[in-house]
């Protein structure tokens, strides 16, 4: 692996990197939805790219966190020397140290140097040959409160069947042999497969086939064996950007009030029964999920709603008629989803003074009709899950 990433440094090792604006990170929005909801957050001050390869990624991260330190670090020298030479071209984003470390060495978290408020690895463990070893060195440099996202393959990525169906023809996918004859055969596959504009596997660079495609080899792992080898890291799971995607679409008619009282990492791994990803986008930190208590009708009014910074909604004035259903239009250009809402006066009054600093039970008695139990625990469930609110314990005793 190591050989094949010297001849093929990854991604791309040119001045683009410095100025690529692409965010293939999960939406920095929705991570905050499930790592630390609310209205005005501190952003993380130190952060670490795990599996930084040419920098990119660290890059992207310099300038959406231009206060930030950032720790980046590659088991590839070659790797680590371009990004240090494109990093002396931009004196602004002298606040990332790259460094040489192996992801599961021994040595790594010293190397690291330090815990981290946020910590991504992306499109790395699905490579190196022992990935729980990673997930436990990342945990060990993880601060308390920090969130880790992860970004791995899942069991339908394209390369199951694409690395099967090449030594039909004669090629080895642990070595990319990049010919005239290969690129022809992967048309073929992007025929069969329906495959179009990035997806297109006959017009991926070498450098991405190399790492994608061909190798020693590919861990393509459903959903839950990820969470599996992250809870034996002690790693809590806490939401995925594919499942979330699924759920947006099944917000209408009520659909989500079927599945209470059921936890989002349930319900993630429910959806990828349905539909298995191709690729998983994963939060996980060190703290348990603050599960509440849906089926617990007293013990959830003293917990205290939160709306998320995930969508920009801006909520309809005040009515006295607190039982007339409004529409509300939830949006997030973040995550590219919207939600059409119908909600009656007294639920948009809930949303209004839902702050984190309320409980339930404290916001019921602002509102001068009776709430029906039944409906009030199913609507904040579903929004809940939608990430337009988060419930969260009152931590106060």
């Amino acid at each position: 692996m190591r050989r094949i990433y010297e001849q093929r440094p990854y991604p791309a090792a040119d001045e683009t990197a410095l100025t690529d604006r692409s965010w293939r990170l999960a939406p920095m929005e929705w991570i905050d939805a499930l790592w630390k909801p609310g209205r005005s957050v501190a952003a993380p001050g130190r952060i670490l790219v795990a599996g930084c390869g040419s920098g990119r990624e660290a890059f992207q991260l310099s300038r959406r966190f231009p206060q930030a330190r950032i720790v980046a670090v590659d088991f590839s020298p070659r790797s680590i020397a371009i990004a240090r030479k494109l990093r002396r071209s931009a004196p602004e984003m002298r606040n990332i140290r790259f460094a040489v470390a192996d992801l599961a060495g021994r040595g790594f978290t010293a190397v690291a140097a330090g815990a981290f408020d946020f910590i991504s690895c992306h499109g790395v463990l699905s490579y190196v040959p022992e990935p729980a070893r990673v997930l436990v060195n990342l945990r060990r440099c993880l601060a308390p409160g920090g969130a880790l996202h992860l970004g791995v393959n899942g069991a339908e990525h394209q390369s199951v069947g694409a690395r099967r169906f090449l030594p039909a023809f004669g090629f080895d996918p642990a070595e990319l042999q990049d010919t005239p004859r290969l690129r022809k055969l992967l048309q073929f596959c992007d025929a069969i497969l329906g495959n179009r504009g990035s997806t297109r596997l006959a017009k991926r660079a070498a450098v991405h086939l190399a790492g994608d495609l061909f190798g020693p080899f590919i861990h393509d792992l459903p959903l839950s064996e990820w969470i599996r080898m992250a809870a034996k890291a002690k790693l809590h799971f806490h939401g995925s950007y594919a499942a979330h995607h699924a759920l947006s679409r099944a917000s209408e008619d009520d659909l989500l009030a079927l599945l209470m009282p059921k936890s989002r990492p349930e319900l993630s791994e429910l959806v990828e029964t349905l539909t298995p990803a191709g690729f998983h986008r994963l939060v996980f930190t060190r703290r348990p999920v603050d599960e509440p208590p849906w089926e617990n009708q007293q013990a959830l009014l003293a917990w205290q709603p939160v709306r998320t910074r995930l969508y920009g909604s801006r909520l309809p004035r005040r009515s006295d008629s607190w039982q007339a259903l409004r529409n509300v239009v939830f949006s997030s250009p973040a995550t590219n989803t919207r939600v059409d809402y119908r909600m009656p006066e007294w639920e948009l009054e809930i949303l209004r003074r839902s702050n984190g600093q309320r409980s339930l039970a404290e916001i019921l008695k602002t509102i001068p009709v009776t709430v029906p139990t039944d409906v009030l625990r199913q609507q904040l469930f579903v929004l809940s899950q939608l990430l337009v609110i988060q419930v969260l314990p009152n931590r106060v005793t």
